[in-house]
């Protein structure tokens, strides 16, 4: 089952930057990764005019396309499972599943960015589920706390806690 850990923080605060540091150092080390991202403003893969976007407009529920460099899925919302859940049927065969967002979603587990250029809020303190920070800016917390630049120090706090089973 893969491990799951969400990197959370505002707008801006570095959430792509962090995962993109992070990934290349974990497929290093030899694990298999796929990221999930938390859009609130939506997204198009579907391009007006494309034989997905006219299944979609007639109908289809859900759209398997496949090229030989990958695949992909579109289907309607399920709003019944959590994402949680999701992520562990599409996924089923990773070893980490980072998220980008997804702060609202219960029982996953958060590295939550602090930046100078985003300011700090009480509300970035008070998060349920965060494990750890990053910050560039000193915080007053009893959890740890990893500069943005101490991919190193990430890592090996991300792999204690899937050494430990903590998903």
């Amino acid at each position: 089952m893969p491990f799951i850990v969400s990197i959370t923080g505002k707008s801006d605060s570095g959430k792509t930057t962090l995962i993109l540091k992070l990934l290349p150092e974990l497929k290093k080390a030899g694990y298999k990764v796929a990221v999930a991202k938390h859009c609130p403003r939506g997204f198009n893969l579907d391009i007006e005019g494309k034989d997905s976007w006219r299944f979609s407009r007639a109908g289809s529920e859900g759209i398997f396309l496949s090229s030989p460099a990958g695949e992909a899925v579109m289907r309607t919302k399920n709003g019944h499972l959590k994402t949680k859940d999701k992520l562990l049927s599409y996924f089923p065969d990773f070893d980490i599943i980072l998220m980008e967002g997804y702060r609202e979603e219960p029982d996953i587990r958060r590295i939550h960015i602090v930046s100078s250029r985003t300011g700090i809020t009480d509300s970035d303190l008070l998060f349920d589920h965060v494990v750890a920070y990053v910050s560039d800016i000193p915080l007053r917390i009893k959890k740890p706390i990893y500069t943005p630049d101490d991919i190193p120090g990430i890592i090996s706090f991300i792999e204690k806690m899937l050494k430990n089973n903590q998903c």
